[in-house]
């Protein structure tokens, strides 16, 4: 074996000695992100949320209004916790977050509804938690149209009329409601999915910068660089192999945890998908690299992977769409690898799109990946060997 094959694997050997004596560097590549993931995971794990809790105002304590409280109670989505007595009682228990909204049933409800005309309920709840405000309006249209449907039927029932003939009268025109990708309207997959290469990102991003620019603070530069043989490319690359196997066996790992254990199979092109991941974390190891090269600093560099990776998951288009962000919200969503394998991952995951619905997205991610990458290289090769660069922060 020649000199130039001996430099990589000294370069190697010297970083799994690294990792392997620094307990904490070792975690970020294994039972770290495993854990944090597992809680993220319990968050939602439940995916459809239940038993919401609202209170009900019943000013007109009829045979009607109790079976509307009792119907809203059973339904799945919500828990009927108390009657009150006024509206300023249930504005207390809102602002206590014992409770998100509250209906009102005003005193002529059944006197209204048995003489033939309409009654109206007021649902009044807290529009500050969406998530909570929309499950929860669903499921109280769903118990008020449900009752004021058999109450429609059973008066026209009564005047000789069949049910096939009420039922076509009251509702001509019926629509049907068909969920595509994501049936039971599941937290888990809309954002458990989203949110583990979201974490993910951040660990690959702190991990790489930790690595590198614990060489430029410590002064040990030349001794990383003689490892390599004096090569930069192989003393990054030697830094990087590492995070590049650990993350793609993470990402592997969630892939089979969801596919496999929670039901969620993959319904698109499963090599796409697959290359997608490693796109990703290719991508932010080249990102990485870069933030290290251009700051020199290990301080800086944690400081800008903090700022371009924590708040990425807001502007990656789940929970808010892309095309109806403002130019420069969009423009910063679009300057960011989670975004792209996002949408590469619903795509493949869920939609059940084949491999070609996705070749932009990958070889934006392509882009970053060997862009940042070999700027990064570049960068360090100019600047990262003077021991002016050396002892920083």
């Amino acid at each position: 074996m020649n000199e130039a094959d001996k430099g990589p694997v000294s370069a190697l050997a010297r970083e799994w000695a690294r990792l392997r004596g620094d307990f904490w560097d070792f975690g970020m590549l294994s039972w770290i992100p495993i854990v944090l993931c597992g809680m993220l995971w319990l968050v939602f794990s439940a995916g459809i949320a239940r038993d919401l809790p609202i209170v009900v105002i019943d000013n007109d304590n009829s045979t009607l209004s109790r079976q509307l409280t009792r119907w809203l109670d059973a339904s799945p989505g919500i828990a009927v916790a108390a009657k009150v007595a006024s509206s300023d009682e249930a504005l207390h228990r809102l602002r206590e977050r014992t409770a998100f909204g509250y209906l009102l049933i005003p005193n002529d409800f059944e006197q209204k509804l048995l003489g033939g005309r309409q009654a109206t309920v007021q649902w009044l709840y807290n529009a500050q938690f969406s998530s909570h405000a929309g499950a929860l309006l669903r499921d109280v249209r769903t118990v008020s149209t449900t009752l004021s449907a058999g109450i429609e039927m059973t008066a026209r029932a009564k005047k000789g009329m069949s049910g096939v003939q009420a039922a076509a009268q009251f509702e001509p025109i019926r629509t049907t409601l068909n969920s595509l990708y994501n049936e039971n309207i599941s937290y888990e997959a809309f954002l458990t999915l989203a949110l583990m290469p979201a974490m993910l990102q951040i660990f690959i991003v702190v991990a790489v910068v930790t690595s590198i620019g614990r060489e430029l603070r410590d002064g040990t530069v030349p001794q990383w660089l003689a490892s390599a043989k004096g090569s930069w490319l192989r003393a990054v690359g030697a830094k990087l192999l590492f995070p590049v196997i650990a993350y793609c066996a993470l990402a592997l790992l969630y892939l089979l945890f969801f596919s496999l254990a929670r039901g969620w199979a993959v319904a698109g092109s499963l090599p796409a998908l697959l290359l997608s991941m490693l796109l990703l974390v290719l991508a932010y190891c080249g990102m990485a690299t870069l933030l290290i090269a251009a700051t020199l600093s290990l301080r800086l560099a944690l400081s800008g992977a903090a700022f371009i990776t924590a708040p990425a998951f807001a502007f990656a288009g789940q929970a808010f769409p892309l095309m109806a962000m403002p130019a420069p919200a969009r423009a910063w969503a679009e300057a960011l690898p989670l975004t792209h394998y996002l949408q590469l991952q619903t795509k493949y995951w869920l939609a059940g799109a084949p491999w070609r619905y996705g070749v932009q997205e990958m070889l934006i991610l392509a882009g970053f990946a060997l862009g940042c990458g070999a700027v990064g290289v570049f960068l360090l090769a100019r600047r990262a060997h003077a021991p002016a660069a050396w002892g920083r922060a």
